[in-house]
């Protein structure tokens, strides 16, 4: 209880960011937002870029799984022309219960190299998956959790459809996709938007 000896403290509040500001990136035209701890400007990339670049990334991902899969198959069948390995070459279970668990392993070694390098999807798309919150990007245990996390929620993918007609749409809490071809990011200064009250008032001066 505040009093003589109980002085009230005040605690000193975080200062948070949130949402776009009243610049605009001069290299793409693209509003400029702030994290929401560090409150450092950044350019995402479109919505549309977003989706294409990660379905890049899974087309590539199972591509990858598929030649693995074949290689046990062309394992199993030149073990099946080894008398002393005919008893396990004939267990079509073994093999198939093999390239089931070999599913989730390998989808997160390549979340691992995702959430530290980025892939094919952020090369392509010239974007790169940051938090939100700083800029930081997940790391390669995080990222490999995240790749993990996906392949259970199939209405990730319905989520992504819909963010290609709503560009402001976070469909991963979180995490931004960071725009790596914007005028920001190569160094230049935004400007203020001219609908904004600032902009208007710069204007008129």
């Amino acid at each position: 209880m505040p009093g003589p000896f109980f002085p009230e403290v005040v605690m000193a509040k975080k200062p948070e960011f949130a949402g776009p500001t009243q610049l605009i990136d001069s290299g793409t035209n693209r509003p400029v937002r702030q994290y929401t701890m560090s409150g450092q400007y950044y350019v995402r990339a479109t919505a549309s870029r977003h989706f294409w670049g990660r379905v890049l990334d899974g087309v590539v991902f199972l591509a990858a799984f598929c030649v693995f899969s074949l290689l046990v198959v062309c394992t199993q069948l030149a073990m099946k022309n080894s008398p002393a390995l005919w008893e396990l070459a004939y267990e079509d279970s073994f093999f198939m219960a093999l390239v089931a668990l070999a599913w989730f392993p390998a989808l997160y070694v390549y979340g691992m190299i995702w959430g530290k390098w980025g892939l094919f999807g952020d090369k392509a798309a010239h974007m790169r998956s940051v938090r939100i919150k700083d800029g930081t990007i997940s790391g390669a245990w995080i990222g490999g959790w995240r790749a993990v996390a996906w392949s259970f929620f199939p209405f990730y993918v319905v989520l992504l459809i819909v963010s290609v007609f709503d560009g402001g749409m976070d469909h991963t809490p979180g995490y931004v996709p960071l725009g790596l071809d914007s005028g920001f990011a190569k160094g230049q200064a935004p400007f203020l938007n001219p609908s904004s009250v600032d902009g208007a008032r710069a204007q008129a001066s």
